[in-house]
């Protein structure tokens, strides 16, 4: 494993940095070619997307990481062909919600980003399922080789769509979907094809053996997840409160502001989420509480110095990088990037004990550290925001992730080793 670690590595970074530039060019072509409102809107529905991948997480994603290598490694790919049919079940539900939402919306721009997320939100959860799974088995090459077909297929079809003046909140939703499906299916095909299936009981033909799999499945899931769901709600509140905040107190523009300064930072948070993909299972695979202590320390100190890296170039360089992507568009705001671009540093700090506590099955952990940061941002975020529009915004996500990183560190220093499956 050691050995293979290198090549591994690569493909996880080849494959986040196609996702993150698949993205990082979804927001940027958006902010360029859209009206700051129009803008907006999309990035209300972005934030959507990552809201329902929050919900998808503790339920489905996160529990396939910790257990395929361990709970269910005697039949690995029968119990992930069971959390992708959990999944399809979650996502038509999810479908169901949008569609009654847009049914009530009076304005066009809303009721177009719901219906969109309707078709969108299944597909793309689908796609970064099937990457997960990828990551689970140890073999992101398939990602990385999937996402050589997401980025072509939706930038093209984007600019087809820009050509023609039907480019709009509702169709790039829609083209985000389409190609996610696109993408997740060929990983999922060559994933069946490269593995030995097993025995995968029919639904139609042996149902009662079927349903009693896939029972187990869910028990196992909702066992992680009772806690780790609420854990990614209280994530999303503190995720959305500020967006909720400034679209509240200070309109659209505000937020198509908040969502450039975090596009600016995709890249950053790309490179870095290569290496998250891959903590969560060698956390997962560690035999002893020592040995996971060592990979922690070993993940602090490279995510806390590519996060300095990152600042000094970023503040150094905010004006030119913001002219080169956005042209005259938001140059007013690019001196926020000085503050901005602090916190992937204490994000990805924090992260590490976060998946930490993830692999020692303790997900209760985080779920309190979040409704602490709620707390905070909804008591002096809301001040902030109140009287100082996108920097007060800024300055609140900012101090909500010093307060995790310092809080995670502390918790980590204090039980970490006492801390049992």
């Amino acid at each position: 494993m050691s050995r293979r670690l290198p090549q591994r590595a690569g493909w996880a970074l080849m494959d986040q940095a196609l996702f993150g530039v698949s993205n990082f060019l979804a927001n940027t072509l958006m902010a360029r070619w859209l009206e700051p409102a129009e803008y907006g809107a999309f990035a209300v529905g972005w934030m959507i997307l990552l809201i329902g991948f929050q919900i998808q997480n503790p339920l489905i994603t996160e529990p396939l990481a910790v257990y395929t290598p361990n709970r269910f490694r005697s039949a690995p790919h029968i119990y992930q062909q069971q959390v992708v049919r959990l999944h399809w079940l979650l996502a038509a539900m999810a479908s169901l919600i949008f569609v009654f939402l847009a049914w009530f919306q009076t304005d066009p721009a809303f009721r177009g980003v719901y219906l969109g997320l309707a078709i969108a939100l299944p597909f793309v959860q689908y796609a970064m399922l099937a990457r997960r799974i990828c990551y689970a088995n140890l073999v992101p090459r398939l990602s990385a080789l999937g996402g050589l077909i997401y980025l072509p297929l939706f930038v093209l079809s984007a600019l087809a769509l820009q050509e023609m003046s039907l480019l709009n909140a509702f169709t790039a939703m829609v083209l985000m979907g389409l190609a996610s499906l696109v993408s997740g299916y060929w990983v999922m095909l060559w994933w069946k094809r490269g593995s030995d299936m097993g025995a995968m009981p029919s639904p139609t033909k042996n149902f009662g053996i079927w349903f009693s799999m896939f029972r187990t499945v869910l028990q196992y899931h909702w066992r992680y997840g009772r806690w780790g769901l609420p854990a990614s709600l209280l994530w999303v509140l503190v995720s959305s409160l500020p967006y909720i905040l400034l679209v509240r107190l200070h309109g659209l523009e505000s937020v198509a502001g908040l969502r450039v300064l975090e596009n600016t930072l995709a890249p950053v948070n790309s490179f870095l989420s290569a290496f998250n993909s891959l903590m969560l299972p060698a956390f997962a695979r560690a035999s002893t509480t020592a040995a996971l202590e060592g990979m922690v320390w070993r993940y602090v100190f490279f995510f806390s110095a590519v996060g300095v890296v990152a600042w000094s170039l970023m503040s150094w360089l905010h004006e030119p990088i913001f002219n080169f992507l956005y042209g005259a568009n938001y140059q007013g705001i690019s001196h926020y990037l000085l503050w901005f671009a602090l916190i992937p540093l204490f994000t990805w700090f924090g992260e590490v004990f976060f998946s930490a506590f993830r692999a020692q099955e303790q997900p209760r952990w985080i779920a309190w550290l979040y409704m602490l940061a709620a707390l905070f941002i909804g008591i002096f975020g809301f001040l902030l925001i109140d009287r100082a529009g996108l920097l007060g915004a800024v300055i609140t996500i900012l101090a909500t992730q010093v307060l995790l990183a310092v809080l995670a560190l502390t918790i980590w220093l204090r039980y970490g080793r006492k801390l049992k499956r």
